[in-house]
């Protein structure tokens, strides 16, 4: 009788259902990104490769007008929510908004703003594995380019194993890449600019920033960063 009950609690413990006290918390193991868009111009949309279901869907916008977003749709009926991850750089702008838990067959993504703009730019990523809760952490910054490594905003991440995509906008000013040595996957380069998620998808909690090179001429930029945290 006495083994019986120690194989059960045994296999409890490994499911997660018995230990130290607690209940059992699940988190998803890891996170993967499905699949990725992104363009600019004079551009009101963006067509991205159909979505899936249950995937956490990100959408960074840069754009200018003096204006900010107003909402983000697309033509499967996802509800989009902003990051609270926005910046400005005089008249231009960065913003990051995302939708849960993803319906199928979303094939446009649409910002809407308050006012008319004559340059957007869209970058899609869609991801499997995330929460449905709030972002983890979001943070927005501006400034001057600097010439050999110019860095996004930083986040603290509560959570090992987040998601983090990191955008930005510079003026006058292109990118040539990643910072070497940085923990970000440059996905791309987008009219010159910056758009990269964190490389690993087991990132221990902590400070996380991307940094681009750029070239010459120098001057000012505005970026977002936003962490999700893993399914529950």
């Amino acid at each position: 009788m006495r083994k019986a009950l120690t194989l059960i609690l045994v296999w409890l413990g490994i499911l997660g259902l018995a230990g130290c006290g607690q209940g059992a918390v699940f988190y998803g193991s890891s996170w993967a990104v499905v699949n990725k868009a992104s363009d600019a111009g004079p551009i009101s949309t963006l067509t991205i490769p159909t979505t899936g279901t249950g995937n956490l869907i990100v959408v960074g916008l840069m754009f200018n007008g003096g204006t900010y977003a107003i909402g983000v749709s697309d033509d499967a009926g996802n509800t989009y929510v902003s990051a609270d991850a926005k910046a400005y750089a005089g008249v231009d702008s960065t913003e990051i908004w995302y939708a849960v838990n993803s319906k199928p067959g979303a094939t446009v993504v649409t910002p809407a703003f308050a006012n008319s703009t004559t340059h957007v730019e869209i970058t899609v990523w869609e991801v499997s594995g995330l929460s449905t809760s709030a972002p983890d952490v979001s943070s927005a910054s501006s400034g001057n380019v600097t010439l050999s490594n110019t860095p996004g905003p930083a986040v603290v991440t509560a959570h090992a194993g987040d998601f983090i995509v990191s955008i930005l906008f510079a003026l006058d000013t292109t990118f040539s890449g990643i910072s070497t040595g940085n923990d970000f996957t440059d996905d791309f380069t987008t009219n010159g600019n910056g758009w990269a998620h964190i490389t690993s998808n087991s990132v221990p909690a902590g400070t996380y920033q991307a940094s681009w090179v750029t070239s010459t001429p120098q001057g000012e930029y505005c970026a977002s960063t936003v962490a999700f945290r893993l399914a529950q």
